[in-house]
């Protein structure tokens, strides 16, 4: 689709805002302690691991157990500039695939 590792990570970290609902994903909380913050804390609750009132996906998760995704997942959790800046490149090229898969009507 165009997106690079990086990308997929830094998309990732859209979860430092908003929380999990119940009735859409069979998840509920939110997945940093200031979820109203956009920050890189998503980051950084990731490397501290599972807590008690906060939630992480197995697709969070995963960002660790890949080498290459763990790199960015430590990188970002460090450096918060790198990840907006790679997180505005990211969400850019997701917005300009457009309907790649012709599922708008």
């Amino acid at each position: 689709m165009g997106l690079e590792d990086k990308d997929i990570v830094a998309l990732s970290g859209g979860h430092t805002l908003g929380r999990c609902h119940k009735e859409r994903s069979g998840y509920e909380g939110p997945w940093t302690k200031t979820p109203l913050i956009f920050d890189n804390s998503y980051f950084k609750e990731l490397l501290i691991g599972e807590q008690e009132g906060l939630i992480q996906l197995p697709s969070d998760k995963a960002l660790l157990q890949d080498p290459i995704f763990s790199k960015y997942v430590h990188l970002y959790a460090k450096d918060e500039n790198a990840f907006f800046a790679d997180y505005a490149e990211a969400h850019l090229k997701l917005s300009e695939l457009g309907d790649v898969l012709g599922l708008i009507q």
